[in-house]
Protein backbone atom coordinates (compact mmCIF):
# COMPACT_ATOMS: atom_id res chain seq x y z
CA UNK A 1 0.00 0.00 0.00
CA UNK A 2 1.63 3.20 -1.32
CA UNK A 3 0.09 5.04 2.26
CA UNK A 4 2.67 3.62 4.04
CA UNK A 5 5.35 5.96 2.79
CA UNK A 6 3.11 8.84 4.89
CA UNK A 7 3.79 9.98 7.83
CA UNK A 8 2.01 8.15 10.55
CA UNK A 9 0.97 11.49 11.93
CA UNK A 10 -0.43 12.89 8.94
CA UNK A 11 -2.77 9.30 8.55
CA UNK A 12 -4.26 9.43 11.81
CA UNK A 13 -4.99 13.30 11.07
CA UNK A 14 -6.40 12.41 7.70
CA UNK A 15 -8.22 9.76 9.43
CA UNK A 16 -10.05 11.98 12.27
CA UNK A 17 -10.93 14.46 9.56
CA UNK A 18 -12.27 12.12 6.76
CA UNK A 19 -14.29 10.45 9.86
CA UNK A 20 -15.84 14.20 10.75
CA UNK A 21 -16.51 14.91 7.07
CA UNK A 22 -18.37 11.19 6.60
CA UNK A 23 -20.44 12.24 10.26
CA UNK A 24 -21.54 14.97 7.73
CA UNK A 25 -23.27 12.92 5.63
CA UNK A 26 -25.21 11.57 8.84
CA UNK A 27 -25.87 14.67 10.12
CA UNK A 28 -27.40 16.41 6.95
CA UNK A 29 -29.67 12.78 6.73
CA UNK A 30 -30.77 13.12 10.66
CA UNK A 31 -31.66 16.95 10.22
CA UNK A 32 -33.62 15.93 6.85
CA UNK A 33 -35.51 13.53 9.03
CA UNK A 34 -36.46 15.89 12.09
CA UNK A 35 -37.69 18.52 9.89
CA UNK A 36 -39.97 16.45 7.27
CA UNK A 37 -41.60 14.55 10.49
CA UNK A 38 -41.91 18.08 11.94
CA UNK A 39 -43.58 19.28 8.47
CA UNK A 40 -45.64 16.33 8.12
CA UNK A 41 -46.52 16.18 11.89
CA UNK A 42 -49.52 18.64 10.83
CA UNK A 43 -48.04 21.04 13.29
CA UNK A 44 -48.02 24.39 12.27
CA UNK A 45 -44.98 25.70 14.70
CA UNK A 46 -42.52 27.69 11.87
CA UNK A 47 -40.04 29.40 14.42
CA UNK A 48 -38.90 25.34 15.09
CA UNK A 49 -39.19 24.03 11.86
CA UNK A 50 -36.82 27.55 10.86
CA UNK A 51 -34.34 26.97 14.06
CA UNK A 52 -34.24 23.56 12.98
CA UNK A 53 -32.99 24.98 9.63
CA UNK A 54 -30.98 27.53 11.14
CA UNK A 55 -29.30 24.30 13.68
CA UNK A 56 -28.54 22.79 9.92
CA UNK A 57 -26.49 25.48 8.30
CA UNK A 58 -24.41 26.40 11.50
CA UNK A 59 -23.47 22.61 11.36
CA UNK A 60 -22.84 22.87 7.85
CA UNK A 61 -20.66 25.56 7.96
CA UNK A 62 -18.87 23.84 10.79
CA UNK A 63 -18.27 21.25 8.48
CA UNK A 64 -17.11 23.03 5.76
CA UNK A 65 -14.53 24.78 8.06
CA UNK A 66 -13.63 21.03 8.95
CA UNK A 67 -13.33 19.96 5.35
CA UNK A 68 -10.82 22.89 4.08
CA UNK A 69 -8.86 21.28 6.31
CA UNK A 70 -9.27 17.70 5.74
CA UNK A 71 -8.19 18.84 2.11
CA UNK A 72 -5.60 20.74 2.70
CA UNK A 73 -4.20 17.63 4.90
CA UNK A 74 -4.84 15.31 1.64
CA UNK A 75 -2.93 17.13 -0.22
CA UNK A 76 0.02 17.23 1.66
CA UNK A 77 -0.14 13.35 2.06
CA UNK A 78 -0.38 13.28 -1.45
CA UNK A 79 2.57 15.74 -1.51
CA UNK A 80 4.78 13.97 0.80
CA UNK A 81 4.33 9.72 -0.62
CA UNK A 82 4.99 11.49 -4.04
CA UNK A 83 8.54 12.89 -3.12
CA UNK A 84 9.10 9.46 -1.45
CA UNK A 85 8.07 7.81 -4.54
CA UNK A 86 10.14 9.85 -6.89
CA UNK A 87 13.42 10.12 -4.36
CA UNK A 88 13.24 6.27 -4.42
CA UNK A 89 13.29 5.85 -7.93
CA UNK A 90 15.62 8.06 -9.11
CA UNK A 91 17.84 6.51 -6.43
CA UNK A 92 17.48 2.85 -7.83
CA UNK A 93 17.79 4.56 -11.34
CA UNK A 94 21.29 6.35 -11.03
CA UNK A 95 22.43 3.32 -8.81
CA UNK A 96 21.43 1.28 -11.57
CA UNK A 97 23.04 3.46 -14.30
CA UNK A 98 21.34 1.60 -17.11
CA UNK A 99 22.47 3.29 -20.14
CA UNK A 100 18.97 2.09 -21.80
CA UNK A 101 16.93 5.23 -20.23
CA UNK A 102 13.55 4.47 -22.02
CA UNK A 103 11.90 2.73 -19.16
CA UNK A 104 13.46 5.44 -16.63
CA UNK A 105 11.76 8.32 -18.58
CA UNK A 106 8.66 6.75 -18.55
CA UNK A 107 8.58 5.72 -15.07
CA UNK A 108 9.32 9.14 -13.73
CA UNK A 109 7.24 11.44 -16.28
CA UNK A 110 3.95 9.25 -16.85
CA UNK A 111 3.66 6.38 -14.43
CA UNK A 112 4.77 8.18 -11.32
CA UNK A 113 1.74 10.42 -12.28
CA UNK A 114 -0.81 7.74 -12.67
CA UNK A 115 0.57 6.48 -9.78
CA UNK A 116 -0.21 9.82 -7.72
CA UNK A 117 -3.71 10.10 -9.35
CA UNK A 118 -4.92 6.36 -9.61
CA UNK A 119 -3.18 4.92 -6.77
CA UNK A 120 -2.29 7.29 -3.73
CA UNK A 121 -5.46 9.72 -4.10
CA UNK A 122 -7.83 6.31 -4.69
CA UNK A 123 -6.34 4.97 -1.37
CA UNK A 124 -6.82 8.28 0.43
CA UNK A 125 -10.53 8.62 -1.06
CA UNK A 126 -11.20 4.64 0.25
CA UNK A 127 -10.29 5.57 3.69
CA UNK A 128 -12.72 8.61 3.05
CA UNK A 129 -15.45 6.09 1.48
CA UNK A 130 -15.52 3.55 3.84
CA UNK A 131 -15.54 5.44 7.16
CA UNK A 132 -18.60 7.20 5.16
CA UNK A 133 -20.10 3.84 4.60
CA UNK A 134 -19.92 2.61 7.80
CA UNK A 135 -21.16 5.74 9.16
CA UNK A 136 -24.34 5.92 7.46
CA UNK A 137 -25.17 2.24 7.68
CA UNK A 138 -25.10 2.65 11.98
CA UNK A 139 -27.05 4.92 11.38
CA UNK A 140 -29.71 3.03 9.29
CA UNK A 141 -29.90 0.35 11.05
CA UNK A 142 -30.44 2.14 13.96
CA UNK A 143 -33.43 3.85 12.13
CA UNK A 144 -34.66 1.01 10.49
CA UNK A 145 -32.98 -2.31 10.04
CA UNK A 146 -35.59 -3.91 7.68
CA UNK A 147 -34.76 -1.18 4.96
CA UNK A 148 -30.98 -1.39 5.62
CA UNK A 149 -30.89 -5.04 5.24
CA UNK A 150 -32.90 -4.33 1.51
CA UNK A 151 -30.25 -1.89 0.61
CA UNK A 152 -27.04 -3.44 1.36
CA UNK A 153 -28.39 -6.84 0.07
CA UNK A 154 -28.99 -5.06 -3.29
CA UNK A 155 -25.39 -4.25 -3.10
CA UNK A 156 -24.26 -7.51 -4.36
CA UNK A 157 -25.01 -6.77 -7.90
CA UNK A 158 -22.41 -3.75 -8.31
CA UNK A 159 -19.81 -5.69 -6.51
CA UNK A 160 -20.28 -9.02 -9.00
CA UNK A 161 -19.83 -6.01 -11.98
CA UNK A 162 -16.83 -5.20 -10.12
CA UNK A 163 -15.35 -8.68 -10.14
CA UNK A 164 -15.63 -9.22 -13.32
CA UNK A 165 -14.11 -5.80 -14.96
CA UNK A 166 -11.22 -5.81 -12.08
CA UNK A 167 -8.82 -7.96 -13.94
CA UNK A 168 -9.95 -6.96 -17.97
CA UNK A 169 -8.64 -3.55 -16.27
CA UNK A 170 -5.30 -4.71 -15.46
CA UNK A 171 -4.58 -6.15 -18.45
CA UNK A 172 -4.98 -3.18 -19.65
CA UNK A 173 -2.98 -1.15 -17.94
CA UNK A 174 -0.39 -3.80 -18.59
CA UNK A 175 -0.69 -2.98 -22.14
CA UNK A 176 -0.72 0.88 -21.86
CA UNK A 177 2.33 0.75 -19.43
CA UNK A 178 4.47 -0.86 -22.48
CA UNK A 179 3.16 1.20 -25.21
CA UNK A 180 4.01 4.38 -23.01
CA UNK A 181 7.81 3.48 -22.74
CA UNK A 182 8.40 2.78 -26.47
CA UNK A 183 6.43 5.87 -27.03
CA UNK A 184 8.88 7.74 -24.16
CA UNK A 185 11.83 6.38 -25.83
CA UNK A 186 10.74 7.13 -29.81
CA UNK A 187 10.24 10.63 -28.68
CA UNK A 188 13.57 10.83 -27.11
CA UNK A 189 14.78 9.43 -30.05
CA UNK A 190 13.53 12.30 -32.26
CA UNK A 191 14.15 14.97 -30.43
CA UNK A 192 18.35 13.52 -29.90
CA UNK A 193 18.62 12.44 -33.22
CA UNK A 194 16.82 15.65 -34.75
CA UNK A 195 20.41 16.98 -36.81
CA UNK A 196 21.25 13.62 -38.51
CA UNK A 197 16.86 13.44 -39.71
CA UNK A 198 17.85 17.11 -41.14
CA UNK A 199 20.92 16.04 -42.83
CA UNK A 200 19.49 12.84 -44.25
CA UNK A 201 16.07 14.60 -45.26
CA UNK A 202 14.05 12.03 -43.26
CA UNK A 203 12.24 14.11 -41.03
CA UNK A 204 8.76 13.04 -41.82
CA UNK A 205 9.72 9.38 -41.82
CA UNK A 206 11.21 10.24 -37.49
CA UNK A 207 8.30 11.83 -36.82
CA UNK A 208 5.91 9.36 -38.63
CA UNK A 209 7.99 6.58 -36.31
CA UNK A 210 7.21 8.84 -33.09
CA UNK A 211 3.51 9.37 -33.95
CA UNK A 212 2.82 5.72 -34.94
CA UNK A 213 4.34 5.08 -31.12
CA UNK A 214 2.38 7.96 -30.05
CA UNK A 215 -0.92 6.45 -31.82
CA UNK A 216 -0.49 2.91 -30.45
CA UNK A 217 0.08 4.50 -26.64
CA UNK A 218 -2.98 6.57 -27.24
CA UNK A 219 -4.61 3.67 -28.53
CA UNK A 220 -3.68 1.70 -25.15
CA UNK A 221 -4.48 4.57 -23.21
CA UNK A 222 -8.65 5.25 -24.74
CA UNK A 223 -8.70 1.15 -23.99
CA UNK A 224 -7.54 1.12 -20.13
CA UNK A 225 -9.84 4.16 -19.57
CA UNK A 226 -12.40 3.89 -21.64
CA UNK A 227 -12.72 0.00 -20.02
CA UNK A 228 -12.57 1.98 -16.51
CA UNK A 229 -15.20 3.91 -17.67
CA UNK A 230 -17.57 1.44 -18.80
CA UNK A 231 -16.98 -0.69 -15.55
CA UNK A 232 -18.20 2.64 -13.74
CA UNK A 233 -21.34 2.60 -15.77
CA UNK A 234 -21.98 -0.59 -15.27
CA UNK A 235 -21.57 -0.23 -11.26
CA UNK A 236 -23.50 2.67 -11.38
CA UNK A 237 -26.38 1.24 -13.57
CA UNK A 238 -26.37 -1.74 -11.35
CA UNK A 239 -26.49 0.38 -8.34
CA UNK A 240 -29.70 2.35 -9.65
CA UNK A 241 -31.43 -0.77 -10.65
CA UNK A 242 -30.72 -3.03 -7.53
CA UNK A 243 -29.76 -0.25 -4.95
CA UNK A 244 -32.48 2.61 -5.15
CA UNK A 245 -35.11 1.64 -7.90
CA UNK A 246 -36.32 -2.05 -6.09
CA UNK A 247 -35.80 -0.35 -2.34
CA UNK A 248 -37.93 2.76 -2.81
CA UNK A 249 -40.87 0.23 -3.71
CA UNK A 250 -40.41 -1.54 -0.74
CA UNK A 251 -40.27 1.65 1.31
CA UNK A 252 -42.94 2.86 -0.50
CA UNK A 253 -45.45 -0.37 -0.14
CA UNK A 254 -44.14 0.16 3.95
CA UNK A 255 -44.92 3.74 3.87
CA UNK A 256 -48.28 2.89 2.41
CA UNK A 257 -48.72 -0.27 5.17
CA UNK A 258 -48.24 2.86 7.73
CA UNK A 259 -45.01 0.75 9.13
CA UNK A 260 -42.56 3.79 7.82
CA UNK A 261 -43.06 7.75 8.28
CA UNK A 262 -42.28 10.14 5.26
CA UNK A 263 -39.03 11.60 6.94
CA UNK A 264 -37.82 8.29 7.75
CA UNK A 265 -37.90 6.83 4.05
CA UNK A 266 -36.72 10.23 2.75
CA UNK A 267 -33.42 10.01 5.36
CA UNK A 268 -32.98 6.48 4.60
CA UNK A 269 -33.05 7.05 0.69
CA UNK A 270 -30.68 9.81 1.21
CA UNK A 271 -28.64 7.61 3.53
CA UNK A 272 -28.66 4.51 0.84
CA UNK A 273 -27.17 7.17 -1.41
CA UNK A 274 -24.49 7.52 1.31
CA UNK A 275 -23.63 4.18 2.14
CA UNK A 276 -24.31 2.48 -1.41
CA UNK A 277 -22.30 5.53 -3.45
CA UNK A 278 -19.47 5.04 -0.95
CA UNK A 279 -19.95 1.09 -2.20
CA UNK A 280 -20.05 1.95 -5.31
CA UNK A 281 -17.11 4.65 -5.25
CA UNK A 282 -15.09 2.22 -3.11
CA UNK A 283 -15.14 -0.33 -6.17
CA UNK A 284 -14.10 2.14 -8.65
CA UNK A 285 -11.30 3.35 -6.69
CA UNK A 286 -10.23 0.06 -6.44
CA UNK A 287 -10.55 -0.41 -9.86
CA UNK A 288 -8.18 2.82 -10.29
CA UNK A 289 -5.53 1.31 -7.94
CA UNK A 290 -5.57 -1.71 -9.84
CA UNK A 291 -5.13 0.49 -13.33
CA UNK A 292 -1.48 0.95 -11.61
CA UNK A 293 0.15 -2.24 -10.84
CA UNK A 294 2.66 -2.45 -13.62
CA UNK A 295 3.87 0.73 -12.46
CA UNK A 296 3.58 0.20 -8.78
CA UNK A 297 5.49 -2.97 -9.52
CA UNK A 298 8.72 -0.75 -10.67
CA UNK A 299 8.24 1.11 -7.80
CA UNK A 300 8.47 -1.25 -4.83
CA UNK A 301 11.82 -2.40 -6.88
CA UNK A 302 12.88 1.02 -6.26
CA UNK A 303 11.33 1.19 -2.85
CA UNK A 304 13.06 -1.69 -1.77
CA UNK A 305 16.08 -1.49 -3.04
CA UNK A 306 18.92 -0.18 -0.98
CA UNK A 307 21.85 1.80 -2.03
CA UNK A 308 25.45 1.10 -0.99
CA UNK A 309 27.51 3.54 1.11
CA UNK A 310 30.44 3.67 -1.76
CA UNK A 311 32.29 7.10 0.20
CA UNK A 312 34.94 5.01 1.18
CA UNK A 313 37.90 7.26 0.87
CA UNK A 314 41.30 5.74 0.14
CA UNK A 315 44.27 7.15 2.66
CA UNK A 316 46.84 5.54 0.65
CA UNK A 317 48.03 3.87 -2.36
CA UNK A 318 50.74 1.90 -2.51
CA UNK A 319 50.32 0.46 -6.42
CA UNK A 320 48.34 -1.27 -8.84
CA UNK A 321 49.39 -5.05 -10.48
CA UNK A 322 46.96 -6.76 -13.24
CA UNK A 323 48.36 -10.16 -13.80
CA UNK A 324 47.45 -12.55 -16.73
CA UNK A 325 44.04 -10.74 -17.42
CA UNK A 326 41.63 -11.68 -20.26
CA UNK A 327 38.17 -10.96 -21.15
CA UNK A 328 35.41 -13.23 -23.10
CA UNK A 329 32.06 -11.51 -24.02
CA UNK A 330 29.16 -12.93 -22.35
CA UNK A 331 26.48 -13.34 -25.05
CA UNK A 332 28.88 -14.61 -28.06
CA UNK A 333 31.84 -15.31 -26.08
CA UNK A 334 34.34 -13.65 -28.20
CA UNK A 335 37.72 -13.40 -26.72
CA UNK A 336 38.43 -9.81 -26.84
CA UNK A 337 41.69 -10.31 -24.69
CA UNK A 338 44.35 -12.43 -22.88
CA UNK A 339 47.60 -12.00 -20.85
CA UNK A 340 47.09 -8.61 -20.00
CA UNK A 341 49.88 -7.72 -17.28
CA UNK A 342 50.62 -4.42 -16.01
CA UNK A 343 51.98 -2.52 -12.90
CA UNK A 344 50.96 1.19 -11.78
CA UNK A 345 53.31 2.71 -9.17
CA UNK A 346 51.75 5.74 -7.22
CA UNK A 347 52.08 9.15 -9.58
CA UNK A 348 52.80 7.13 -12.62
CA UNK A 349 51.70 8.02 -15.91
CA UNK A 350 51.04 4.73 -17.75
CA UNK A 351 50.05 4.68 -21.88
CA UNK A 352 48.05 2.13 -23.00
CA UNK A 353 48.02 1.67 -27.13
CA UNK A 354 46.18 -0.19 -28.88
CA UNK A 355 44.14 0.01 -32.21
CA UNK A 356 40.12 0.47 -32.42
CA UNK A 357 37.92 -2.44 -31.01
CA UNK A 358 40.66 -3.88 -29.56
CA UNK A 359 39.15 -3.78 -26.09
CA UNK A 360 40.64 -0.47 -24.19
CA UNK A 361 37.11 0.59 -22.76
CA UNK A 362 36.60 -3.12 -21.41
CA UNK A 363 40.58 -2.93 -19.52
CA UNK A 364 39.38 -0.10 -18.19
CA UNK A 365 35.58 -1.06 -16.64
CA UNK A 366 37.56 -4.45 -15.43
CA UNK A 367 39.92 -2.31 -13.60
CA UNK A 368 36.81 -0.38 -12.72
CA UNK A 369 35.19 -3.73 -11.31
CA UNK A 370 32.26 -3.27 -13.32
CA UNK A 371 32.75 -6.26 -15.27
CA UNK A 372 34.68 -9.45 -14.37
CA UNK A 373 37.26 -11.22 -16.71
CA UNK A 374 37.73 -14.73 -17.74
CA UNK A 375 41.24 -15.32 -16.06
CA UNK A 376 43.46 -13.30 -13.92
CA UNK A 377 43.03 -10.79 -11.50
CA UNK A 378 43.36 -6.65 -10.33
CA UNK A 379 45.33 -6.18 -7.21
CA UNK A 380 45.28 -2.76 -5.64
CA UNK A 381 47.53 -2.32 -2.29
CA UNK A 382 48.19 -5.86 -2.91
CA UNK A 383 43.83 -6.86 -2.30
CA UNK A 384 42.38 -8.39 -4.76
CA UNK A 385 39.55 -6.73 -6.03
CA UNK A 386 39.15 -8.76 -9.16
CA UNK A 387 35.05 -7.56 -10.50
CA UNK A 388 34.44 -6.13 -7.55
CA UNK A 389 32.92 -2.46 -7.89
CA UNK A 390 32.09 -1.68 -4.46
CA UNK A 391 36.48 -2.43 -3.18
CA UNK A 392 38.09 -1.20 -6.68
CA UNK A 393 35.98 2.10 -7.82
CA UNK A 394 37.10 4.55 -5.05
CA UNK A 395 40.30 4.13 -5.99
CA UNK A 396 39.87 5.66 -9.36
CA UNK A 397 38.65 8.76 -11.50
CA UNK A 398 37.61 8.89 -14.76
CA UNK A 399 37.86 11.43 -18.05
CA UNK A 400 36.01 10.33 -20.80
CA UNK A 401 36.03 10.95 -24.52
CA UNK A 402 32.58 12.96 -24.30
CA UNK A 403 32.26 13.90 -20.79
CA UNK A 404 28.33 14.24 -19.79
CA UNK A 405 27.55 17.84 -18.54
CA UNK A 406 24.60 18.91 -16.21
CA UNK A 407 22.21 21.46 -17.22
CA UNK A 408 23.60 23.54 -14.14
CA UNK A 409 26.24 25.80 -13.27
CA UNK A 410 29.60 25.31 -13.91
CA UNK A 411 30.36 24.96 -10.02
CA UNK A 412 28.21 22.13 -10.11
CA UNK A 413 29.19 20.34 -12.95
CA UNK A 414 32.90 20.49 -11.51
CA UNK A 415 31.60 19.64 -7.91
CA UNK A 416 28.86 17.25 -9.22
CA UNK A 417 27.07 18.68 -5.88
CA UNK A 418 29.92 17.61 -3.03
CA UNK A 419 30.86 19.89 -0.27
CA UNK A 420 34.22 21.45 -0.76
CA UNK A 421 36.42 24.30 0.31
CA UNK A 422 36.73 27.14 -1.52
CA UNK A 423 40.76 26.24 -1.45
CA UNK A 424 40.12 22.67 -2.51
CA UNK A 425 37.55 23.84 -5.37
CA UNK A 426 40.20 26.71 -6.50
CA UNK A 427 43.21 24.03 -6.98
CA UNK A 428 41.57 21.86 -8.76
CA UNK A 429 40.09 24.66 -10.94
CA UNK A 430 43.64 26.08 -11.21
CA UNK A 431 45.18 22.07 -12.22
CA UNK A 432 42.68 22.16 -14.77
CA UNK A 433 43.45 25.06 -16.71
CA UNK A 434 39.72 26.46 -15.93
CA UNK A 435 41.36 30.05 -14.32
CA UNK A 436 40.29 32.07 -17.61
CA UNK A 437 36.96 30.62 -17.78
CA UNK A 438 35.95 31.13 -14.07
CA UNK A 439 37.48 34.65 -14.08
CA UNK A 440 35.42 35.50 -17.44
CA UNK A 441 32.15 33.92 -17.21
CA UNK A 442 32.17 32.66 -12.87
CA UNK A 443 31.57 29.76 -11.74
CA UNK A 444 27.49 30.66 -11.77
CA UNK A 445 28.10 30.10 -15.08
CA UNK A 446 24.88 28.03 -16.65
CA UNK A 447 26.71 25.16 -19.11
CA UNK A 448 23.64 24.72 -21.04
CA UNK A 449 22.33 21.30 -22.18
CA UNK A 450 25.33 18.68 -22.90
CA UNK A 451 27.25 21.85 -22.28
CA UNK A 452 26.60 23.73 -25.53
CA UNK A 453 27.86 26.45 -23.62
CA UNK A 454 31.25 25.30 -23.78
CA UNK A 455 33.93 24.43 -25.87
CA UNK A 456 34.86 20.75 -26.21
CA UNK A 457 38.64 21.99 -24.67
CA UNK A 458 36.43 23.44 -21.92
CA UNK A 459 34.25 20.35 -21.53
CA UNK A 460 37.20 18.21 -20.97
CA UNK A 461 38.83 20.65 -18.37
CA UNK A 462 35.69 20.09 -16.28
CA UNK A 463 36.02 16.79 -16.71
CA UNK A 464 39.71 16.57 -15.26
CA UNK A 465 38.70 18.98 -12.58
CA UNK A 466 35.92 16.75 -11.42
CA UNK A 467 38.64 13.67 -11.27
CA UNK A 468 41.06 15.81 -9.37
CA UNK A 469 38.71 17.57 -6.79
CA UNK A 470 37.66 13.73 -5.86
CA UNK A 471 41.42 13.33 -4.76
CA UNK A 472 41.40 9.53 -6.01
CA UNK A 473 44.94 8.16 -6.65
CA UNK A 474 44.43 6.72 -9.93
CA UNK A 475 43.11 8.93 -12.87
CA UNK A 476 42.00 6.80 -15.95
CA UNK A 477 41.38 8.38 -19.56
CA UNK A 478 39.62 7.06 -22.39
CA UNK A 479 40.42 8.25 -25.21
CA UNK A 480 40.01 11.85 -23.77
CA UNK A 481 41.66 13.78 -26.41
CA UNK A 482 40.94 11.84 -29.46
CA UNK A 483 38.06 14.30 -30.65
CA UNK A 484 40.27 17.70 -30.30
CA UNK A 485 42.60 19.00 -32.64
CA UNK A 486 46.26 18.15 -31.80
CA UNK A 487 47.50 22.24 -30.02
CA UNK A 488 43.94 21.39 -27.37
CA UNK A 489 45.24 17.48 -27.44
CA UNK A 490 48.89 18.54 -26.21
CA UNK A 491 47.60 21.31 -23.80
CA UNK A 492 45.21 18.46 -21.89
CA UNK A 493 47.81 16.35 -21.77
CA UNK A 494 49.99 19.01 -19.70
CA UNK A 495 46.98 19.42 -17.40
CA UNK A 496 46.39 15.89 -17.39
CA UNK A 497 50.04 14.47 -16.74
CA UNK A 498 51.74 17.41 -14.54
CA UNK A 499 50.67 16.87 -11.54
CA UNK A 500 52.88 14.04 -9.48
CA UNK A 501 50.33 13.28 -6.83
CA UNK A 502 48.45 11.20 -9.19
CA UNK A 503 48.86 8.18 -11.25
CA UNK A 504 47.50 8.77 -14.78
CA UNK A 505 46.18 5.22 -17.07
CA UNK A 506 45.64 6.26 -20.27
CA UNK A 507 43.68 4.56 -22.90
CA UNK A 508 44.52 5.50 -26.82
CA UNK A 509 45.09 4.24 -30.09
CA UNK A 510 46.79 7.55 -31.80
CA UNK A 511 48.98 9.91 -29.68
CA UNK A 512 51.46 12.52 -30.89
CA UNK A 513 55.11 12.24 -30.13
CA UNK A 514 55.15 15.10 -27.84
CA UNK A 515 51.98 13.60 -25.61
CA UNK A 516 53.66 10.45 -25.52
CA UNK A 517 57.52 11.55 -24.12
CA UNK A 518 54.61 12.99 -20.91
CA UNK A 519 54.12 9.20 -20.00
CA UNK A 520 56.71 7.16 -18.18
CA UNK A 521 55.26 4.36 -19.85
CA UNK A 522 54.05 3.33 -22.70
CA UNK A 523 52.67 -0.38 -23.18
CA UNK A 524 51.37 -2.00 -26.81
CA UNK A 525 48.71 -3.90 -25.57
CA UNK A 526 48.54 -5.38 -29.52
CA UNK A 527 51.65 -6.25 -29.06
CA UNK A 528 53.00 -7.02 -25.59
CA UNK A 529 55.89 -4.67 -25.59
CA UNK A 530 57.08 -2.13 -23.17
CA UNK A 531 58.43 1.43 -23.77
CA UNK A 532 60.27 3.08 -20.54
CA UNK A 533 61.69 6.19 -20.33
CA UNK A 534 65.70 6.38 -19.54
Amino acid sequence: MSLKYAKKSQLISYTILATIKACNIVFVAYMIQIMLNVASSGSHDYMHLIRLAALTALGQMCFMASNFIYETMKMGIIRDVNMTLKRANLRYLVDQGDPDVKSGLSLMTNDLKQIETNRITAQLDMIFQGLSFVGAITFAFYSSWQMTLVFLIATLAPALVQMITSPIITRRAEVWAQTNANYTQNVSDSLNGAQATKLYNVRTNIVTRAANAAQDMENALRNMTLTQAWALELIYSAAELFCFIVPCTIGGIMMMQGNLKVGTLVMMVDLAMNFITPVVTLFNEFNQVKSTVPMWEKTQKALDHVMKDDGQKIDHFEGMEVADLSYITNNDHKRIFEGVNLQVKPGEKVLLMAPSGWGKTTLLRLLLGIRKPKDGKILLNGKNVTGNWDAAHNYFSYVNQKPFMFDDTLRFNITLGRKVSDEQLKRAIHQAGLDELVKEQGLDKRVGENGSELSGGQIQRVEIARALLSGRPILLADEATSALDSKLSLGIHETLLKNPNVAVIEVAHKISPEEKAMFDVIIHLDKHTIETKM
